[in-house]
């Protein structure tokens, strides 16, 4: 029961300081403000984390895994890798645009930290990452992507595009609607590395 408590809290504390960064900005916010949102102690927050810096570094590890663990689910359904890299898109879209405080901490305070690669977080972005590559790498060998596409560069162009859109959405608020992306992002790609 203890060990319930103790994720409980800590959850309200990431979700508190998710909310919190993304309105006022990482280097604007204290644990102070953090805690007084959170109704709990700024004791309690370090509790769980030693700095601010590290409180940011822990918010991606949980979103992040939920959003792979149900891009894993997904991929086992869907056939052909055009159709599973449509789904891969949209579910990325669909977390950014549901939950608009992560998606801004991750693009404004994340993405361009340095210190954020020696982390669990960005650990778990690495190995959630890697179902682009191999869906790619399995539309090549199903000789539905032509042989000489680039795994890795094709990854890199979908989630490139991606986090422009979405760091455009998050600082401007345009599109409405991110999922309304999906279709011409994909379209393109797929027009590009299709053997038809």
């Amino acid at each position: 029961m203890q060990h319930n408590k103790t994720e409980i809290r800590k959850r309200q504390i990431l979700d508190t300081a998710t909310k919190v960064f993304a309105q006022r900005g990482f280097n604007e916010t204290t644990i102070s403000e953090i805690a007084k949102d959170a109704k709990i102690s700024e004791a309690s927050i370090y509790e769980y984390f030693s700095t601010k810096e590290g409180l940011l570094f822990s918010i991606p590890t949980q979103s992040s895994q939920t959003l792979f663990d149900t891009m894993a689910f997904h991929l086992k359904l869907i056939r052909g890798a055009a159709n599973k890299l449509r789904a891969i898109v949209f579910l990325f879209m669909d977390s950014y645009q549901k939950n608009p405080d992560f998606a801004a901490v991750l693009m404004l305070y994340l993405k361009h930290n340095k210190k954020f690669l020696d982390t669990e977080g960005h650990l778990t972005i690495k190995a959630g990452i890697k179902q682009i590559t191999t869906v790619i790498e399995q539309g090549i060998e199903a000789k539905e992507f032509k042989e000489d596409t680039h795994p890795y560069l094709i990854r890199s162009m979908i989630l490139g595009t991606i986090e422009h859109l979405v760091t455009n959405w998050v600082m401007t608020g345009k599109p409405e609607n991110l999922e309304d992306l999906v279709d011409p992002l994909v379209d393109t790609i797929i027009k590009g590395i299709s053997n038809s």
